[in-house]
């Protein structure tokens, strides 16, 4: 035998045989292993990306209609005054006691108390002072002695524009006209006018623009009159108080029942007299309510 001859390598009987079970026992540990990772593994997060709403254009700003700025006022002051029985001029949202001090004040024996020093006053108004009776002395006889004397509503100025025979004019009506007496005054609609689209019967205050829309197109988008409504309480018609907040037909009559047995109303806290009417009313009304 050649020395270089190597003998060959003894196998492990044990290993021999069972070399194809523990193949198998490994191979499914390592899938045992893989099942478990793939059930544990956390489900993946899906991030969903939302886009910005676009940014919305804003509509162009439309001019705004022109409104000519009232001018200043011409009143009559009468009574107890130191210059008595004089036309003052006043600016715009002056009071009654401007008035009085314009014509130098109130006299010595004027009776303040009854009249409403705080009212503001328009164009074309007579403010009167009554003078105080004498100590001692009473009215006479079956003379009723006011409580509160306040302005004498005076004319508005209106103008009115649109579909009327003389547009573009200036008209002055009596105080409590309503926006059928403008267009009466600027020679009536025209035969093009749409007075469906205009309330004939609101009641104008000084300074309204009263436009008259014509049949075919839009028209300018000015209200008609453009002021908030005011109600004059001690003239003001069952329908016109049903208009207010908060007052219904049953209120509205029990107003005009109220200014018919005790007199007009002297100031807008007598309607807390009425029962319904509270402050929260009382105070919803400011804005839309005169009490002349």
């Amino acid at each position: 035998m050649d020395g270089f001859d190597q003998p060959a390598p003894e196998r492990h009987p044990l290993l021999e045989r069972f070399k194809y079970a523990i193949f198998v026992v490994i191979a499914a540990a390592i899938a045992l292993g893989v099942a478990v990772l793939l059930w544990r593994r956390s489900e993946p997060t899906t991030i969903t990306v939302i886009p910005p709403a676009p940014t919305a254009i804003p509509e162009p700003t439309l001019p705004p209609s022109v409104t000519p700025t009232p001018g200043p006022y011409m009143v009559y002051v009468t009574g107890a005054v130191v210059q008595p029985e004089v036309i003052v001029t006043l600016e715009y949202g002056s009071r009654v006691l401007h008035a009085i001090q314009a014509a130098g004040g109130a006299a010595d024996n004027a009776d303040l108390e009854r009249v409403n020093l705080a009212q503001v006053l328009q164009d074309g108004d007579q403010v009167h002072v009554p003078a105080r009776e004498p100590d001692g002395e009473n009215p006479a006889p079956g003379v009723t002695v006011p409580q509160i004397v306040t302005a004498t509503p005076g004319a508005c100025t209106v103008y009115v524009v649109g579909e009327v025979l003389q547009p573009e004019t200036m008209i002055t009506l009596p105080c409590l006209s309503r926006v059928q007496d403008a267009i009466d005054q600027a020679g009536g609609a025209t035969g093009s006018a749409d007075l469906s689209r205009v309330n004939l019967g609101q009641i104008l205050n000084d300074g309204d623009l009263v436009y008259v829309p014509p049949l075919v197109g839009e028209g300018i988008k000015t209200p008609t009159p453009n002021h908030l409504l005011l109600i004059h309480i001690n003239y003001a018609v069952k329908e016109e108080l049903e208009a207010l907040p908060g007052i219904g037909p049953s209120l509205a009559q029990a107003i005009i029942d109220y200014r018919t047995e005790h007199g007009p109303f002297t100031s807008l806290e007598e309607l807390d007299n009425i029962p319904g009417i509270g402050a929260a009313k009382i105070n919803a009304l400011r804005d839309q309510v005169i009490v002349d």
